[in-house]
């Protein structure tokens, strides 16, 4: 798990152990402080990491990396996504009125 506080400061929890069946807002809270909103049929929408809250146009987007296109976006909530051994997840607090958003660096 990577956390990007856009900032220039970046953390890593690498081995991060998850059990079967962990969401990413699960594991995402064995590391850090995590604050978010349950919207129903929707998921988790996260507000703050580590007391860095969503302050508009910047917001805590996820990201994952796959072999065929690095860094995608996450493709649903993270209270939804349950996360896989191996995986490479990283928390971005970026800018989101550019479009298509910015890949992690």
């Amino acid at each position: 798990i990577g956390l990007n506080y856009g900032n220039g400061t970046v953390t890593w929890y690498n081995g991060t152990e998850a059990k079967f069946g962990m969401t990413l807002l699960n594991v995402t809270s064995l590391v850090a402080k995590v604050n978010s909103t349950i919207f129903a049929g929707m998921g988790a929408f996260v507000n703050s990491i580590d007391g860095v809250e969503n302050a508009y146009p910047f917001y805590w987007m996820w990201w994952m990396w796959t072999s065929y296109a690095g860094w995608v976006e996450g493709p649903i909530a993270c209270d939804k996504y349950v996360v896989a051994d191996g995986e490479t997840l990283y928390w971005y607090y970026e800018n989101t009125a550019i479009s298509p958003l910015p890949r992690p660096p």
